[in-house]
């Protein structure tokens, strides 16, 4: 008795710098218009493709595309292509210790404000307040 194994193929889909955006096999593709055939053939390597296509995420921990398409085939970018792509505006991801500082300047803030408050005669403490 003869296995017949299917047949898969491999698609990347990138942009128009050839910057590799995603790859995946013809199993999981419902649609192929604008993707790039690179392989095709019968097994796990054809089916999950991004194992054996990449060897790291297709995007850094930056959100940054890590492969290019060259010459028909992946190629992992240079840590300079992929640092031009970070954007200068990018957000500041705080450290634990900023967030520690912060809020402990905050909770310094608060006690001089209820100290300031207590020395002029107000005291929330039994207040009902509402927002």
């Amino acid at each position: 008795m003869d296995i017949i194994q299917e047949k898969y193929a491999v698609y990347v889909k990138t942009d128009s710098d050839n910057i590799i955006l995603e790859i995946n096999s013809s199993a999981f593709l419902q649609d192929t218009q604008g993707w790039t055939k690179i392989d095709e053939g019968c097994g796990d390597k054809y089916y999950h493709a991004q194992n054996y296509y990449l060897d790291k995420p297709v995007y850094t921990s930056d959100g940054i595309p890590r492969y290019k398409f060259v010459d028909g085939r992946p190629h992992e970018r240079s840590s300079d292509e992929i640092e031009a792509d970070i954007p200068e505006t990018s957000p500041h991801q705080p450290t634990i210790y900023e967030l520690a500082e912060q809020l402990t300047q905050t909770q310094i803030a608060l006690t001089q404000v209820y100290e300031m408050m207590l020395e002029n005669g107000i005291d929330i403490r039994h207040r009902d307040i509402r927002w």
